[in-house]
């Protein structure tokens, strides 16, 4: 008795559903020209119910998109690698071959053209059959068959597992409420689409075993070519697939797979699509796949899987793509999207091969490059000596992307060393100071912590040791040996008459940032990411080379910086550009002080730390500015350098801190490595080339100018212009130019060269900025002493005075206008 009152609720909803069924039957002549049932239509209470039932159902399938790999290609257009979840290519129909689409009805739904959404034989048959005991399986339509596949992907799409399975439910109630759903959506969609479209949809969203998700995907991942070329024994076994791709394999499972092909076949010529002779050679075709299959994502890039990943993480990183990291990821990997990138195929081949050479792949060294166009802030290529894999377990096998940070799949960075020093002189420019200004020089320093100010104020903590490793010291120089030689200690002294602050903002503003942005600031130092500390200007900092060579690249441009950039478009699957990052270039250096820095950095290059690279300064008849950078125990070494056309930034170290002194590379042991040692040659290998190859002319620096600079002394002071000679106005015009107040004392002094009235002495020839410069007129020349006259005999003509005594040797007094001497202000 209990047992029977708790069955009879459950039999109540199973048999509105079969009176649903009924109901269907009933009127599938009405429903074949796609209208809702009316319950007039039938009779009796339950079928009326069970009509009920079907007319509450939906009758509008919603998003019938299908998740779409997405195409990621070269700049010339060509595919660099193909990102999915589901390997799929929409196709149209015409796009697929008609044999295929032949198969497919034949052993689908033969009737596809004849019926409409629901087939009213086939109901009957299932019927018959269902309430026999059989399952709900069978008698849908292909359209049926591509509402349920629809859903399938909807429900996988929206992460919903339990959507997922419940439509392909197949047995009791829910099977029989799948199979009233997908009757009346399939309603729904022939009122819609073609029948056409939907056989076109039907191919495009079954599934082919192997990740293998549409036509299109499946003649290529087995047979190596479009839909649009099948034959008729391939077209025959994909046909046989969707009914179980797992059972007919035909990688796993070729006598299955070739078996149930046969029964396609049989098929075909049953409905008369093809002949018996057509058939019979087709059933004697063994099977001759000719797979290719897809590598996921960035794997099949080749040279190009670093930057193909770092593409990708641009797209599941970057706002504008998405506002959730859920809404990126399904954009990229389901979207369907076409990225053309900046990647140049010939520049990528050639900065590959030069680091290949410079560090042959499998050691412990590594290498790896970027290079980036100026104005542009294209990323041409990226490079490293390593292989692209998951299977990390190798040496010089890994995932991680040696020239980004690890936001971006890479690591945290290398310390930059000396090439940082070019961020030091960009500053230092923007104070005022000029290239030719004396800097202190001594071969080592040990200074205290408050001789340097950061954010405005003094330093607090202990003392700051520190050396040369290239260039030596000689008591002092100009700041532009001190750049081309690559003088720490000058370097040092020229940080400690600027602000911390002041160096590492001007660094931002280039794109330098730590490769892990983290908060990790003395006190007090929150503005920016780079760690400020007096070893800032030396290259501490962990940094990434394509920041680097983005950075040179605005020097090359004087001063315009353009963010890296990777894409330069991208077009959803009706080809319509979407947004996408900007280089979002805007000056941030002026042209001077740009030119200025370039000016000091080919000196490095003709005579300087890279000379041995450089030579007599051109390369390939191009100009260069380079600077070179070198840690501690040579564990990092760099090479910055740049043509106006081209930038490239080349690390060579290790991944790990270990040092490369003693370790052999290439086979060959080296005591010291430098910047110019490996990773010198391996930039002119990337940039003469890639110059050549591109056919860039041969271009030149505008050198910068000494205007709006002013000269300092070794202490820091600025040298005061010589206004010796020059009238009052006119000198004062001059000091109050450079910087300086002006007074003019009421004492005189006597000169024995300047004309009463001009200034005759200043108070100082170097002086901080700001300072009173006296000024002293002169009262004219000292009287000469005229000789007491000699007593004589009666003059002669010879001898006799004329009427005025000689007159002393004219003075040379300088021109008030043009020929005055220029003021010394470099």
């Amino acid at each position: 008795m209990k047992a029977t009152r708790t069955a009879a609720p459950a039999r109540r909803p199973v048999l509105q559903l079969l009176a649903a069924f009924v109901a269907v039957s009933a009127v599938g002549g009405v429903l074949s020209a796609g209208l809702v049932i009316p319950a007039v239509a039938v009779t009796g209470s339950l079928t009326s119910k069970g009509v009920d039932v079907f007319n509450e159902l939906p009758t509008d399938l919603g998003d019938q998109s299908l998740s779409e790999a997405s195409t990621i290609l070269w700049s010339d257009g060509t595919v660099m690698a193909r990102v999915y979840d589901q390997n799929r290519s929409v196709v149209g129909f015409d796009q697929i071959a008609p044999v295929m689409r032949d198969a497919i009805v034949s052993i689908e739904d033969d009737r596809f053209y004849q019926h409409g959404a629901v087939d009213f034989k086939g109901i009957v048959r299932a019927l018959v059959s269902n309430t026999g005991g059989g399952s709900t399986q069978g008698a849908s339509t292909l359209t049926q068959q591509y509402v349920k596949n629809v859903l399938v992907q909807q429900a996988v799409q929206a992460g919903d597992t339990q959507a997922a399975a419940a439509a392909v439910e197949h047995e009791g109630v829910d099977g029989y409420a799948r199979k009233l759903r997908e009757m009346k959506l399939a309603v729904g969609v022939e009122k819609e689409m073609s029948k056409d479209d939907i056989l076109t949809g039907y191919l495009n969203v079954a599934y082919f075993q192997n990740n293998v998700y549409g036509i299109e995907a499946a003649a290529q991942f087995y047979f190596s070519k479009p839909a649009a070329e099948l034959l008729l024994p391939e077209a025959a076994l994909l046909a046989g697939m969707v009914q179980n791709p797992a059972s007919y394999n035909p990688v796993e499972y070729p006598d299955a797979a070739v078996k149930r092909r046969n029964v396609v076949l049989d098929r075909m010529l049953e409905v008369g699509k093809i002949d018996q002779a057509i058939h019979d050679q087709a059933v004697a075709t063994s099977l001759l796949l000719n797979r290719n299959p897809s590598r996921q994502g960035c794997l099949a890039a080749g040279t190009a899987a670093y930057f193909c990943d770092y593409v990708v993480h641009v797209i599941d990183s970057d706002p504008i793509f998405g506002a959730t990291a859920e809404e990126r990821k399904k954009l990229l990997r389901s979207g369907g999207l076409t990225i053309r990138t900046t990647l140049d195929r010939t520049v990528q081949q050639i900065t590959q091969d030069s680091v290949n050479k410079g560090v042959n792949p499998g050691q412990l060294a590594r290498a790896a490059a970027s290079v980036v166009q100026p104005g542009t802030g294209s990323v041409l290529a990226m490079a490293q000596d390593t292989t692209y894999s998951p299977d990390d377990d190798q040496l010089g096998v890994t995932t991680y992307n040696y020239n980004v940070g690890e936001a971006m799949g890479g690591t945290r960075g290398f310390q930059q060393g000396s090439t940082f020093k070019a961020f030091t002189l960009a500053t230092w420019l923007k104070a005022g100071r000029s290239l030719d200004s004396t800097v202190a020089a001594p071969s080592k320093g040990n200074d205290p912590f408050s001789a340097f100010t950061s954010c405005g104020q003094k330093m607090r903590g202990g003392t700051y040791p520190y050396s040369n490793s290239e260039g030596g010291g000689e008591g002092s120089m100009s700041v532009r040996q001190a750049t081309a030689r690559s003088v720490n200690t000058a370097y040092v002294a020229m940080e400690k008459q600027l602000d911390l602050c002041d160096i590492a903002s001007t660094a931002q503003s280039l794109g330098v940032y730590k490769g892990r942005m983290e908060e990790n600031f003395p006190t007090g130092q929150t503005n920016a990411d780079l760690d400020l500390y007096p070893s800032l200007t030396l290259g501490t900092n962990l940094v990434t080379p394509l920041a680097v060579a983005g950075a040179y690249a605005a020097f090359a441009a004087e001063g315009n910086f353009c963010k890296p950039t990777a894409i330069t478009e991208m077009l959803n699957t009706e080809g319509k550009p979407l947004n996408i990052p900007s280089a979002d270039c805007k000056r941030v250096l002026d042209v001077n002080v740009a030119r200025n820095v370039t000016e000091a950095l080919q000196g490095g290059w003709t005579a300087g730390t890279a000379a041995s690279v450089g030579g007599k300064g051109q390369l390939n008849g191009r100009q260069v500015a380079s600077k070179t950078g070198t840690t501690n125990g040579s564990k990092d070494t760099w090479f910055a350098a740049y043509t106006p056309q081209l930038a490239a930034a080349v690390w060579v170290g290790h991944e790990t801190p270990k040092s490369p002194i003693g370790e052999k590379i290439n086979g060959l042991r080296r005591g010291r490595v430098f910047g110019a040692t490996i990773a010198g040659p391996i930039w002119t290998g990337i940039v003469g080339p890639a110059s050549n190859a591109l056919n860039l002319p041969k271009a030149t620096f505008t050198p910068g100018t000494s205007q709006g600079l002013k000269t300092s002394t070794s202490d820091g002071r600025i040298k005061v212009p010589n206004v010796v000679g020059r009238s009052v106005s006119n000198a004062r015009s001059i000091l109050e130019a450079a910087g300086f107040q002006v007074a003019v004392s009421s004492k005189t002094a006597s000169s024995p060269s300047v004309t009463k009235g001009l200034i005759a002495s200043q108070s100082a020839r170097a002086a901080a900025a700001g300072t009173t410069i006296t000024l002293v007129r002169s009262s004219g020349p000292t009287p000469a002493k005229t000789p007491a006259p000699v007593p004589s005999q009666t003059p002669t003509p010879s001898d006799r005075p004329e009427a005025q005594p000689p007159a002393p040797p004219a003075q040379q007094l300088p021109s008030p206008t043009a020929s005055a001497p220029a003021p010394d202000v470099n």
